[in-house]
């Protein structure tokens, strides 16, 4: 007679799939006061993710985010005003929400 093998058996855990990370850049928060702005000066918002691919940002206004449409590539300045820092960067918009920008690094 055959036994059978019950649900949690280590045959059960063995067929289940791996979970895969996606991500190539872990993401890290960055301080409340960096925010991007456009060539023209104008407030893109809050910068409040980065990592090795790109950043997110907090929108400043419903204009920050209407005026950006996806893939659109463009130049912004990140600015760091506790340190003075500006970084220019060249990136891709890859996202857009009510409440965030995705950008990617060119």
């Amino acid at each position: 007679m055959m036994q059978q093998k019950s649900p949690g058996s280590s045959q059960g855990a063995a067929r289940e799939k791996p979970i895969i990370e996606r991500r190539a850049f872990a993401r890290l928060e960055l301080p409340a006061t960096a925010f991007a702005l456009d060539v023209n000066g104008n407030d893109l918002g809050r910068v409040v993710e980065t990592s090795g691919g790109g950043l997110m940002l907090r929108p400043a206004s419903p204009w920050a985010r209407l005026a950006l449409t996806k893939d659109q590539q463009l130049v912004i300045t990140v600015v760091e005003p506790a340190s003075d820092n500006k970084t220019e960067l060249n990136v891709e918009v890859r996202y857009l929400t009510l409440d965030s920008i995705g950008l990617r690094f060119l």
